[in-house]
């Protein structure tokens, strides 16, 4: 029979399994029954075995994200702890069991505070250092302006903006790539402005800031032009077409990529953005529903980067030929192809979107068990990565999947999505996407009304986006939205 203390304990390991053999609501009650302290006590005799017991069950020194997010304030300097949290945080075991399971989100994911002292310390230390390289760089910008060196003083801003953008900090981005613009405005560098200027439309675009950002472009270009710098003006050009692109403005797009091309002849050796106007050219053709015209670019661009033995192009290249193969309809080619680009891909963005378009190869061949696995692995690297601003992207996948098999909770997904999207203050098309995809659920159960309701308010965020239509979820496969899809100010 054995003391009190072993025969809760194998009672315990008892409901565990149960938990983790029907996974069911009922059974995670179980589970999370099985761990109260204070229920294990008032079973145990007041004793030393007692005592000796206790800590084969910790206490409980976890808190879930959302508990987190609503503790803290909601400040600048505090997103990083949460972040890191995030980083550092595990699915619930007990919502994993349950049939709740699929339908988590980072707000369900929890987190053990025991060493919350040591990451604070940890994160202000980096902080601190990250902060004083800033300021390094301000001090060596506000020197070479002192000692009449614009250019100096343009390029130190510029190493900031990168630092910026490589934290995924759009606005800091932009502010510092403006004031590099700033310094050498008036100087006779106009090479060093242009680059100032195509900086800052980068920022501008990942911002949501479109039409802002396709003017900065255009001026980027015209720079460049001026300077007879090819390369500067073909990277404008690109740049320029990748906000059309966005806005689904095909025909406008395929015309600034053609003009990156046409930039290239005069350059003095081969270069990246040959094989980056290629690509791009290739996804438009794509995206507007000329698939055969699309294979012969996407050749060449895969030729342009062999050539320069650019092996970073890899991930990019074979991404596309995925996408290609899922409008050709052949999704195992196209996934073998998505899983050539993840082993060749470096950058976290970049697995992220991979990762998700693999998720999506499932989902078209009905194999929602597969898709969500792959969602989830792109959740995974989104937060080790913490690439939080990836998350919507996620959420609308998953919240798509759920949906194809029925779901009826699977609002959850898409209302996390929306929550991110605010939070984090994303660009209106995230939001407009996620909304769109949140409608076509809606309308799969029958919700017709809501469906409409959220559609309109779609419609709304892709016209303030400058977006001439809706685009589908995944144009690269559907062509170009449908008709019905239009919004009022875009239809003839």
């Amino acid at each position: 029979m054995g003391t009190p203390a072993s025969r809760w304990r194998r009672e315990c390991t008892e409901t565990v399994r149960r938990a983790q053999r029907h996974g069911t609501r009922r059974g995670a009650r179980y589970h999370r029954n099985s761990l109260h302290v204070h229920d294990l006590r008032t079973r145990l005799p007041s004793s030393t075995v007692g005592a000796r017991v206790l800590p084969w069950f910790p206490a409980m020194t976890r808190l879930s994200l959302d508990q987190v997010r609503t503790a803290l304030p909601e400040l600048d300097e505090l997103r990083p702890i949460f972040e890191e949290l995030l980083r550092r945080s595990e699915a619930d075991d007990s919502r994993t069991w349950a049939g709740s399971g699929q339908l988590g989100t980072v707000g369900s994911r929890v987190v053990g505070t025991g060493a919350l002292a040591d990451v604070t310390a940890s994160l202000a230390r980096r902080e601190a250092e990250r902060l004083a390289s800033t300021y390094a760089k301000v001090a060596e910008a506000l020197e070479a302006l002192s000692e009449g060196d614009p250019e100096a003083a343009a390029r130190a801003f510029l190493d900031v903006a990168a630092e910026e953008e490589r934290l995924d900090h759009a606005e800091r981005a932009f502010a510092y790539a403006e004031a590099a613009y700033r310094a050498v405005q008036d100087s006779r560098d106009r090479t060093t402005a242009s680059l100032a200027t195509r900086r800052a439309a980068r920022a501008l675009k990942a911002m949501g800031r479109l039409t802002q950002a396709f003017h900065r472009y255009r001026t980027g270009y015209d720079l460049a032009i001026g300077m007879s710098d090819a390369r500067g003006a073909a990277e404008a050009a690109v740049g320029a077409g990748n906000v059309l692109e966005e806005q689904g403005r095909w025909e406008e797009a395929e015309a600034w990529y053609r003009t990156a091309l046409k930039s290239l002849q005069d350059a003095d050796a081969p270069s990246p953005e040959r094989w980056h106007a290629l690509l791009t050219l290739h996804i438009v053709a794509r995206s507007r529903g000329a698939i055969e015209e699309s294979i012969p670019l996407l050749e060449e661009a895969s030729a342009a980067a062999a050539a320069l033995g650019d092996e970073s192009a890899t991930p990019y290249v074979e991404n596309a030929r995925g996408q290609l193969l899922m409008a050709q309809g052949e999704y195992g080619d196209a996934r073998q192809a998505f899983r050539s680009a993840l082993d060749a891909a470096a950058d976290a963005r970049a697995r992220i979107v991979i990762r998700l378009n693999l998720a999506e190869s499932h989902l078209a061949a009905g194999r929602t068990l597969d898709a969500m696995e792959h969602a989830r692995d792109a959740e995974r690297e989104t937060i080790r990565s913490r690439t939080v601003t990836k998350l919507p992207e996620v959420y609308r996948l998953l919240g798509r999947i759920a949906a194809a098999e029925d779901n009826p909770e699977a609002f959850v997904l898409f209302e996390r999505a929306l929550e991110i999207v605010r939070d984090y203050g994303l660009p209106a098309m995230e939001e407009a996407l996620t909304l769109q995809a949140y409608a076509e659920a809606e309308r799969r159960k029958g919700e017709t009304e809501v469906a409409e309701s959220l559609l309109e308010r779609a419609k709304g965020l892709f016209s303030m986006s400058g977006a001439d239509a809706v685009r589908q979820r995944w144009a690269d496969v559907f062509g170009p939205a449908r008709d019905d899809d239009i919004p009022a100010q875009g239809r003839e």
